[in-house]
């Protein structure tokens, strides 16, 4: 049995991860369908932008400073999570492209309208701060072309920076002081990544231009767009006569989708794991509580045994030595054989109410109940047992104690309380009601001996009527349970006070 317990555990985990597996791969799906329209449509924007080049007849000093010009916009048009390559290569060979951070400075005249020839490209000056995106009238020491400066150093802000050395030649080379001859410059520095992820994205573009311009070699088919949920990109090319230039953007819905709904996921994993624990711990539960069940249920065989065998034995032995009783002594027997009949009588009607208040058939009838009358009205009819035994038993109720509660059942409860109580005491019992704020605690107490040997019998033995007060009980939401001590056997119930 504690086998197919587990096996529906593991059933149920695995229905449930794939239930998280297939929810959150659509929802994952719908929103990385919605990510690749909007993105795509920005791209398509960028690519346009970024095509805004001088006509055919442009000059190389007019496609570089123009495409660098709108590069550097780009990284205000483009979304976050999507990668850019920018590439140009000049008739001459010469190659110009966004594999690293750049910087250009431009003459600033008074209409601040920017011309090709009043710009200058160099490469962003080691040590200056990441998010710096605009110098405003640097000195530089060094030397220019046509359009890059070649290293030296640009002082800022009381500041010295070094430049990295330029591999472009466009040009006879001046001092680029004699360049700028005395004017305003001003500097913008292209920061071609937000984060991390952005540059491997920009290493990404340039990989699949690559490999673009490769199968354009080769003669092979190609493809200058991609749209699909897991990667899309877009090529574009403006074609002059001193060179061409290409850029690429690429993007993954999926990663951007997963990105976007972090927080999500997270919740979403927390609960499936809370489910896939609790799951088997509640299926633990339930195997326990059927066991508790069969052992209850086995142990309450043993006691109708138990309770049936003394009655029945000495029923029969009366029966067996009928003829040899004395007619004057038939009448007593005739009625110690009825007692033991009503014994066995009053054990099956405790069984059918314990059946019923298992199978859930009982539905209370709520009612004020006084505790003390209720005790004291049972009482009346258990005490020829306890004078029977020359038994001290006190009530101690010094006032009523009222609870919401069904009558009949109660009545049933208090009766095996104080049947068990009464029937096992060796020589005093006691019952207690008192209140603690709005709790009612009631105990009912007996000088009973409980070595280690007969606690469990004791337990069983005589314990149905308690397994049905148990269930009556717990029925009512009320708490209950006992203390079992080498001289003495305490059972207590607590309820809500009215």
């Amino acid at each position: 049995m504690k086998k197919h317990y587990i096996t529906m555990a593991i059933v149920i985990d695995v229905l449930v991860l794939a239930l998280f597996v297939l929810g959150t791969g659509f929802y994952t799906y719908i929103s990385a369908t919605e990510k690749m329209q909007q993105y795509m449509d920005r791209v398509k924007t960028v690519a346009t932008f970024n095509s805004v080049v001088p006509d055919s007849n442009t000059t190389a000093q007019e496609l570089i400073a123009n495409s660098c010009y709108t590069w550097e916009f780009n990284n205000d048009l483009r979304f976050s999570g999507m990668g850019f390559y920018g590439y140009i290569i000049l008739t001459d060979g010469t190659v110009f492209d966004t594999t690293e951070d750049y910087c250009y400075a431009w003459k600033a005249p008074e209409d601040k309208i920017m011309k090709p020839e009043d710009v200058r490209i160099f490469a962003v000056p080691d040590g200056i701060a990441e998010d710096e995106r605009h110098v405003y009238d640097p000195l530089f020491e060094g030397e220019c072309d046509d359009i890059f400066i070649h290293g030296g150093s640009m002082q800022y802000q009381g500041k010295t920076y070094q430049i990295g050395d330029c591999d472009y030649n466009c040009g006879e080379k001046v001092p680029v002081s004699e360049w700028a001859g005395g004017q305003y410059l001003y500097c913008d520095i292209c920061r071609l990544a937000r984060d991390n992820y952005e540059k491997g994205l920009n290493a990404e573009a340039k990989a699949i231009l690559g490999e673009f311009d490769d199968s354009i070699k080769s003669g092979s088919a190609t493809k200058a767009e991609q749209q699909d949920i897991w990667t899309c990109y877009l090529i574009h090319m403006s074609t002059t006569q001193a060179g061409n230039m290409y850029t690429v953007q690429v993007f993954h819905p999926v990663e951007l989708a997963v990105r976007s709904n972090v927080a999500l996921y997270i919740v979403l994993l927390v609960l499936m794991l809370a489910a896939l624990i609790s799951i088997p711990l509640g299926i633990a539960k339930l195997y326990r509580t059927r066991k508790e069940y069969e052992i209850r249920s086995r142990r309450l065989t043993r006691g109708v045994a138990h309770e049936l065998k003394t009655p029945l034995a000495v029923t029969k032995a009366y029966m067996e030595n009928w003829e040899l009783i004395s007619e004057e002594d038939r009448p007593k027997y005739a009625e110690m054989i009825n007692r033991e009949v009503e014994d066995m009588s009053d054990l099956i009607t405790t069984l059918l109410e314990m059946d019923k208040i298992d199978s859930g058939k009982i539905k209370l009838n709520l009612e004020e109940v006084d505790l003390t009358a209720l005790i004291n009205s049972v009482y009346k009819r258990i005490k020829p047992l306890a004078d029977e035994r020359s038994l001290e038993v006190k009530i101690k109720a010094d006032k009523e104690y009222i609870v919401k509660a069904d009558l009949k059942l109660m009545r049933i409860a208090i009766g095996n309380y104080l049947t068990n109580m009464v029937k096992y005491a060796d020589k005093q019992a006691e019952v207690s009601l008192w209140a603690n704020g709005g709790r009612i605690t009631v105990q009912f107490k007996n000088d009973s001996t409980n070595d280690s040997d007969s606690k469990a019998d004791n337990l069983s033995s005589n314990g149905m009527g308690l397994e049905i007060n148990e269930n009556i009980l717990k029925l009512h939401g009320f708490k209950c349970g006992n203390t079992l001590r080498r001289s003495e056997t305490v059972y207590w119930f607590e309820a809500d006070k009215v």
